[in-house]
């Protein structure tokens, strides 16, 4: 699990740890992984928080590789660790292009290359891949997160017809608006470049009221979905982009 940290990382984190599984849980922030760490412990199986900075691929490597010296290996990857900027395209530097590619998009392949050989060679394996409804539609000011969305449908989509047949299911799951600090660390930013000159009360109050629930998500929302992709039932599903969004994006 990378970005297991907080947020929807952290909820599937507990979700799949709920089911019975043991959760290795990959971050930068070492006090967030721990804690994860500890809440997976105490619902009974084997937690390990493994610091790392996604946007580095040998640190995603390293990750996969203790995985496997302490459990034997990787049968489900959730890729989930995200990084969201603003920035019109000609304010978007190259460094910030970069940085957003990396984090959102390359280490979704990086994770996926590592774990791959060994689910395909045991004839069983799951990688969900987190998306977002930026990965279905555009948006102004955030080019860079949005073509990274993009592209990890359709490295989901490729991967996933390449191990059809060797019992690994590949799948992106699209989430909306959720309550979590990636919202609340851009909070300026979507005031500044989607608020109309409102304040921040007024710009949010406005896009909860262009969701068709009138509401953002809850992490837990996203985890049951994690959860149902990685069980037997879906094992006929590959290859797809589940939205979770409220209602707001249908296509």
């Amino acid at each position: 699990m990378t970005g297991g940290g907080r947020g929807i990382g952290r909820a599937i984190a507990i979700a799949f740890a709920a089911e019975g599984a043991d959760v290795a849980v990959a971050a930068r922030t070492r006090s967030e992984i721990e804690g994860v760490r500890q809440e997976i412990e105490g619902r009974g199986r084997k937690g390990l928080a493994l610091p790392c900075d996604v946007g580095a691929r040998g640190e995603i490597e390293k990750a996969v590789e203790e995985v496997g010296r302490a459990w034997g290996g990787v049968d489900i990857l959730v890729a989930n660790a995200g990084l969201l900027r603003h920035a019109p395209v000609e304010g978007t530097s190259d460094a910030l292009w970069d940085e957003i590619l990396r984090v959102n998009l390359s280490s979704v392949f990086w994770a996926t290359r590592a774990v791959l050989p060994a689910m395909a060679q045991g004839g069983w394996g799951r990688v969900i891949a987190m998306s977002s409804v930026s990965g279905k539609v555009g948006g102004a000011n955030r080019s860079a997160y949005h073509a990274a969305k993009h592209g990890v449908l359709g490295l989901v989509r490729s991967v996933a017809l390449e191990v059809a047949e060797r019992g690994v299911t590949v799948n992106a799951i699209c989430p909306g608006f959720v309550e979590t600090r990636m919202i609340s660390d851009n909070r300026e930013d979507f005031v500044r470049f989607g608020g109309d000159g409102c304040g921040e009360e007024e710009t949010f109050r406005r896009f909860r009221e262009e969701i068709p629930m009138k509401r953002f998500l809850d992490p837990s929302e996203v985890a049951g979905m994690a959860v149902y992709l990685a069980s037997e039932a879906a094992r006929g599903i590959t290859g797809q982009a589940f939205n979770i969004s409220c209602g707001a994006v249908q296509a």
